[in-house]
């Protein structure tokens, strides 16, 4: 943190001075009496599935659970006309209002496979303390903060969404309110690209626009502080099918003289990084805007937590070594997300060299990287490579004829990174409410994951912020993801606080 943001910071503690101590001691006096429905609550959200999608009646489900957890706190509440994964609105007004908070938050998640989940199923949620699962009978009132609660978006995004209904009602109970008029954006498109919502922000910016733009959504630092983000990165992906004979051919009657696009694209793969994981794509990183002096500074007052991470992920060593994971977050990256060759390994085994094989690629952008220009080198690299590419269909017999190297490539729509300065006034006022006991919140430049930021910053000119809540080893996006319970519990106190911030 720049000694200045350090000095802001500082003065605005003591301004809150007692009011600070007595608003976070009233908040976790609250939880403790109510952790059980709390806990109850987020099962029960969690348990309805939600993977966006058109016509999946799920989502309907959520929405109206969603209406009525909302309008039970005073909340007023409008969805889009969208028939499928709706934008939902809501908003409180509060006395003597220093102005509008929006905060924003998806209640969609990623797809799942039931089989791989070893805990409880994807949406039939549990809680595992370190002793084991908790059978959640009558007597249980209060958890280990260590706990966590199993289920597919209990962290990404449905406990950020109980955390800010808990803290409205930790402060209701306190006899406060919140200090700001809340405009809460419940997105149920973001894991699919939040077009319901990148159309309200254009239609209708006044619905959604304040004085702040909060985004809460991924995790918190490694090292456990509270964590305050200013951007994130954008995407943007593709297939690559590399071609063989028209048809499998059997391996021993054509093994030597087939061609293998199994091995030809592992080895076009191979060729896009080097053994230490930078990437060789020709102008990969050129166009990557720099950090200031201030984010730089902030990035080297983290916790440095590599050795953690090492012994918690068990990886021996990362990519790029000689860098931080703070640093390489600004930094694109390249990651084969999937690959598929003769029907994949659970399919029945058959002696056959297959016709193709197939990669899915991302790149998670940053700051001053166009998408489709950064997908444009890729296409580049690949033909480089000797490969003659068709975009969006199969290639002719005359190519095939022509062409001793195919290669398909399927292009998916991507979204441009988004970063704000770290010295906005409002930004910094988070940044005081978080900070508690001389512990200052880690702050990064950018976020590693994608979400309509930009909604608010860019398009909506709003001073715009992320706060993390969930803990870092959340498993979000993958079988077994969870929330620590003990991060919800401090995500409520976090919330109440900036509910109640000075200006």
């Amino acid at each position: 943190m720049s000694q200045r943001l350090l000095t802001v910071a500082a003065a605005l503690i003591l301004a809150a001075g007692v009011g600070a101590s007595a608003r976070q001691s009233l908040t976790g006096a609250w939880r403790a009496q109510h952790e059980r429905q709390v806990v109850d609550e987020l099962m029960a959200l969690v348990a309805i599935p939600n993977v966006a999608g058109p016509g999946n009646p799920d989502m309907a489900r959520n929405v109206t659970r969603l209406t009525e957890m909302f309008r039970r706190r005073g909340f007023a509440v409008e969805t889009t006309a969208d028939a499928a994964s709706p934008v939902i609105l809501a908003t409180l007004a509060s006395p003597q209002a220093l102005g509008t908070l929006t905060l924003y938050i998806h209640y969609d998640g990623q797809p799942v496979t039931a089989s791989e989940w070893t805990r409880c199923g994807p949406f039939a949620p549990c809680v595992v303390g370190p002793r084991g699962p908790i059978t959640l009978d009558a007597s249980v009132t209060t958890f280990d903060p260590d706990a966590r609660l199993y289920g597919r978006s209990a962290a990404d995004d449905k406990a950020p969404i109980v955390a800010l209904l808990g803290a409205v009602d930790a402060l209701k109970a306190a006899g406060r309110a919140p200090a700001w008029n809340l405009k809460v954006v419940l997105d149920g498109q973001e894991e699919a690209g939040s077009a319901n919502f990148r159309r309200l922000g254009s239609e209708r910016g006044g619905a959604i626009a304040g004085d702040l733009a909060i985004m809460l959504d991924g995790p918190r630092h490694p090292s456990g502080r509270p964590t305050v983000y200013f951007g994130v990165r954008g995407g943007v992906g593709m297939t690559v099918t590399v071609f063989g004979a028209r048809g499998d051919l059997h391996s021993g009657n054509y093994g030597n003289w087939a061609p293998d696009p199994s091995m030809r694209l592992a080895q076009l793969l191979a060729s896009m990084k080097d053994d230490n994981g930078r990437v060789l794509i020709d102008g990969f990183y050129s166009a990557v805007t720099p950090l200031t002096p201030t984010e730089s500074r902030a990035l080297d007052a983290a916790p440095n937590v590599e050795n953690q991470l090492k012994k918690d992920f068990g990886v021996a060593q990362p990519e790029r070594p000689e860098e931080r994971l703070e640093r390489k977050l600004n930094t694109p990256t390249l990651s084969i997300l999937a690959m598929e060759s003769g029907g994949g390994l659970n399919a029945p085994a058959r002696s056959a060299i297959p016709r193709l094989a197939a990669a899915r690629l991302e790149m998670r952008l940053v700051n001053g990287l166009v998408p489709a220009q950064q997908a444009d080198l890729v296409v580049a690299h690949i033909r480089r490579q000797g490969y003659f590419v068709v975009v969006d269909r199969d290639p002719t017999d005359d190519e095939r004829a022509t062409h001793p190297r195919l290669a398909r490539v399927d292009r998916r729509q991507g979204t441009a990174a988004s970063r704000v300065s770290m010295e906005d006034p409002m930004g910094r006022a988070v940044v005081a409410a978080l900070s508690r006991n001389g512990m200052t919140p880690v702050l990064l430049p950018t976020l590693g994951g994608s979400m309509p930021f930009s909604t608010f910053s860019d398009q909506l000119k709003m001073p715009t912020i992320g706060i993390s809540i969930v803990n870092y080893d959340n498993n979000q996006h993958g079988p077994d993801e969870n929330i620590r319970l003990g991060n919800l519990w401090e995500g409520i106190e976090m919330l109440a606080n900036v509910l109640t911030m000075p200006r």
